[in-house]
């Protein structure tokens, strides 16, 4: 039969394997921009007039269909969402980066496998939290033994890191139990980004900077979560979303 011809059957798997391969191979490998993309640093992208022109349209259109419905189309948040787009990062980076990769790369973990994820297996959570996810607590000390009184004078101690106007003896009130807070926010209270501690000291606040607004966070404390994008997004747009936040972040 013409179908047992050995030179057509090695022609028909050929074709199969092409058909495999178109099918199967990653997109990136089928353009190259996208490939570019993947492998330029972020001075190279903003350099190259047509692979940044073709980064912004594939950051905008992820950022349209799956982030400006919590931080909104300019990225800037609202509420108690984060603003990514103002260079003040919890976690990762810390403006002494050496090179944009270095950053590029910490908004990237974040982005794959974002804030305080939980949706994984028990057994392979670490800290409470998927491996890689973004992860930190911020105890709710009104369920540890912190009375009205104690946390008000926490309130003003927090506020005194930012030069407000306290009471004096409410701070010293709150200096023995400020080094509880010391290993997230770090003793000056500017934060330590390898665990996702806040700077207290500028005027940046993610969940409100009044006494009351203070208080609550102390009291209840704050677990906001970030998805994980691993599994949504392809490595292209994961790239071309990070560069795309750190340009933004930068002024580019």
């Amino acid at each position: 039969m013409i179908l047992q011809h050995p030179m057509l059957m090695i022609l028909l798997r050929k074709i199969l394997v092409m058909m495999v391969w178109v099918f199967t191979f990653p997109a990136w490998a089928q353009n190259p921009l996208a490939e570019s993309l993947l492998n330029a640093s972020p001075e190279t992208i903003r350099a190259n007039p047509e692979l940044l022109s073709y980064m912004n349209s594939i950051a905008e259109t992820a950022i349209t269909e799956n982030c400006a419905s919590c931080h909104g189309a300019d990225l800037t948040g609202s509420g108690a969402v984060p603003n990514l787009v103002d260079y003040e990062w919890i976690w990762g980076i810390d403006g002494f980066e050496m090179t944009a990769v270095e950053s590029v790369m910490e908004i990237m973990q974040t982005i794959l496998y974002g804030v305080r994820n939980t949706d994984c297996a028990e057994e392979i959570k670490m800290f409470g939290g998927c491996p890689d996810t973004r992860y930190s607590e911020m105890p709710a000390y009104g369920n540890q033994g912190y009375d009205e009184n104690k946390l008000n004078n926490m309130v003003d101690y927090v506020l005194s890191l930012s030069g407000e106007d306290v009471n004096p003896f409410a701070v010293e009130a709150a200096s023995g139990d400020w080094p509880v807070c010391v290993e997230c926010h770090d003793v000056d209270g500017t934060g330590y980004t390898p665990f996702g501690g806040p700077d207290l000291t500028d005027d940046i606040w993610l969940f409100g900077s009044s006494g009351p607004e203070i208080y609550d966070v102390l009291a209840n404390g704050r677990m906001g979560v970030c998805p994980a994008w691993a599994e949504e997004l392809d490595a292209t747009t994961i790239k071309a979303l990070a560069v795309y936040i750190y340009n933004k972040a930068n002024g580019y």
